[in-house]
């Protein structure tokens, strides 16, 4: 039988043992506190970014890193299926709309929203909403329109939920 020299199995034990460490994370001393936008009242929020991108062949699949779930697209569980109570997006679904969205740069939403909301378009949703940076989807928030305002009042920990509900608001075509 083959027997490691026993220095290998100290070795061994040591490298794990750095490696723990090393992988650790940062202490609580070294850690920056992360500042969102608020998630109470965010769901004006939630419906205007469901109407205008959360159909299901834009951020209403599951291959997408914006992520967004309710009536308009995706839902969250199979029992939310439009019918009686299918014509509202869920809680947990506003939820899984408002983790998406925050956690898309958080470095730069936290310094939007510890700035008042000052230059939104920092932020990769903002210049891809708004057509200023390559989207597939083209431009579907027009600066300074009541999208564009429901998203920057948000960040600015100040939904004004009147605009994201007329922001909420684009023409459907007509079916048969």
């Amino acid at each position: 039988m083959n027997r490691l020299p026993r220095w290998t199995a100290s070795f061994a034990a040591i490298a794990l043992g750095v490696a723990a460490w090393r992988c650790s994370g940062p202490s609580d001393a070294q850690r920056t506190p992360f500042t969102p936008p608020p998630r109470a009242g965010f769901e004006p929020v939630s419906d205007m970014l469901q109407a205008r991108c959360g159909s299901l062949d834009c951020h209403g699949q599951v291959a997408r890193n914006l992520r967004l779930y309710g009536v308009n697209g995706l839902r969250l569980l199979p029992s939310d299926l439009p019918g009686t109570e299918g014509d509202t997006t869920t809680p947990a679904e506003h939820d899984r709309d408002y983790a998406a969205a925050v956690a898309l740069e958080p470095e730069i939403i936290d310094q939007v929203v510890r700035e008042g909301g000052n230059d939104p378009g920092r932020l990769t949703l903002l210049r891809k909403a708004r057509g200023t940076e390559a989207h597939v989807g083209g431009a579907v928030i027009a600066a300074g329109s009541d999208a564009d305002r429901c998203l920057t009042s948000w960040l600015a920990s100040a939904v004004d939920a009147g605009a994201c509900s007329r922001g909420a608001e684009i023409a459907r075509p007509a079916f048969p």
